[in-house]
């Protein structure tokens, strides 16, 4: 399953992780967007660019799982979007998604086959909307990987 984002109460999350054979009918049923081969590296990058804040604080919270896989071999593992990153991305205008998907593209190396700034715009114009989203139902963000 590619990386996905996704709003969850905690007792949604909490069923979302304990379905890790099959999550696909849960994250279903909640509001998600899909952010393909998105990978952690490109989460802490995204926040800090959106944030500001300091890069240790940043890659600390990002890289604390909210749960993870069955066992220690890996697997899935679901990370809370931080509520700084969150908030910033609910209230993003039109001009600022632009820019900020310019600079994210250049942190990530889209000329080296990173995600160019058309792709890396549209997925903040979903994940803007998805913060909205939660925000009104007073639900957190997380972000699924699988590895």
């Amino acid at each position: 399953m590619p990386t996905v984002f996704f709003a969850a109460s905690p007792d949604e999350l909490a069923v979302v992780a304990a379905t890790h054979a099959d999550p696909t009918a849960m994250l279903a049923a909640l509001d998600t967007v899909a952010a393909g081969d998105l990978d952690p590296a490109q989460l802490i990058d995204l926040d800090l660019l959106v944030t500001g804040n300091d890069p240790a604080e940043v890659r600390e919270a990002v890289l604390t799982p909210a749960h993870e896989g069955p066992d220690d071999n890996g697997g899935t593992v679901l990370l809370p979007v931080r509520p700084a990153l969150g908030s910033r991305l609910a209230h993003l205008s039109d001009h600022d998604v632009d820019a900020l998907a310019e600079r994210w593209a250049a942190a990530d190396g889209a000329a080296d086959g990173g995600w160019d700034a058309y792709r890396c715009g549209q997925l903040l114009r979903s994940l803007s909307l998805l913060a909205l989203l939660a925000g009104a139902d007073q639900r957190g963000l997380f972000v699924r990987f699988d590895s």
